[in-house]
C-alpha cells in the first residue's frame, strides 16, 4: 500500500454548476484538513449509486436557487503512490433544480440548459480534468481544469478525503469539497453585473460548488 494524500477524484464533482438564475444558500460544509490514505496502485472509478454534486446560485439581494448536477462517469489512476491522471464527465442536459417543483421547475431547468447559460444543445457534455495535488500545512488540493459550455478554466479545489470499505470491491475514498465556480470564466454572462452594471438585477457570477462521492478501486476479473 502507498502512503499519500489523495485529493482526486474530489475535484472530479465539483464540476456540478454553475447555476442558473438566482439561487439559495450554499452547499455541502468545508472541507478541513484533508486526511493520510493507503491506496493501491491501480484504476479508480466513481461510485455512481450515490454520488452527490450540487450548485447554488444566488442575486445580489440574497434570493437564489439550487440544484444537482448528473456525473456521466469518472475514473483516474495511482502510479507509485501519485494521482497520475484522472477524469470526470456531467452531462449537462440532466442538470436538475432542487427548490422548485412543477412549471417553475421545467422552466428554470429548460432556461439553464439554454444559450443564456450552459448552451446544452452546443456542449452537452462538460469535462473536469485533474492535474495534479498540491499539499500544504492547511491540506490538500487538485489542480483542475474544468471544460464547462465549452470555455477551459483552472480551479484549484480543497477536499477531504476518508477511507471507506466498500463490499466486494476492497478499501475506497469518500470524497468531500466546496469550491466556488465563476462562471464568466465560462462565457456564462447573462444577468453579470461584471459585464453590464445597467441592469435593474443580477446573478452573482460565482456559484457554489458542492460534492460528496466515492471512488471504488477497479476489480480485475
Amino acid at each position: 500500500m502507498i502512503r499519500f494524500f489523495l485529493p482526486v477524484l474530489a475535484a472530479a464533482m465539483m464540476l456540478a454548476s454553475c447555476g442558473g438564475e438566482q439561487a439559495e444558500q450554499a452547499a455541502p460544509t468545508t472541507p478541513s484538513n484533508a486526511a493520510a490514505v493507503e491506496l493501491k496502485d491501480g484504476t479508480y472509478v466513481l461510485n455512481k449509486v450515490k454520488p452527490k454534486v450540487t450548485w447554488a446560485a444566488q442575486k445580489l439581494t440574497g434570493d437564489g436557487h439550487n440544484g444537482t448536477l448528473h456525473i456521466d462517469a469518472g475514473k483516474f489512476q495511482v502510479t507509485d503512490g501519485a494521482i497520475t491522471e484522472g477524469i470526470v464527465l456531467f452531462d449537462m442536459s440532466r442538470m436538475e433544480v432542487s427548490d422548485l417543483t412543477g412549471d417553475a421547475k421545467q422552466s428554470l431547468e429548460g432556461h439553464l440548459r439554454s444559450g443564456d447559460f450552459f448552451n446544452v444543445e452546443e456542449h452537452p457534455q462538460a469535462t473536469l480534468e485533474v492535474t495534479s495535488v498540491t499539499q500544504d500545512d492547511s491540506g490538500s488540493s487538485l489542480e483542475t481544469t474544468l471544460t464547462m459550455n465549452g470555455v477551459a478554466a483552472d480551479y484549484t479545489i480543497p477536499v477531504q478525503l476518508v477511507p471507506a470499505s466498500i463490499p466486494g470491491t476492497g478499501d475506497g475514498l469518500a470524497i468531500q469539497g466546496k469550491f466556488m465556480l465563476d462562471r464568466t470564466k465560462h462565457n456564462i454572462v447573462h444577468r453579470s453585473k461584471t459585464f453590464d452594471d445597467k441592469l435593474d438585477w443580477f446573478i452573482k457570477d460565482e456559484v457554489t460548488l458542492g460534492f460528496s462521492v466515492m471512488g471504488v478501486p477497479v476489480v480485475k476479473p
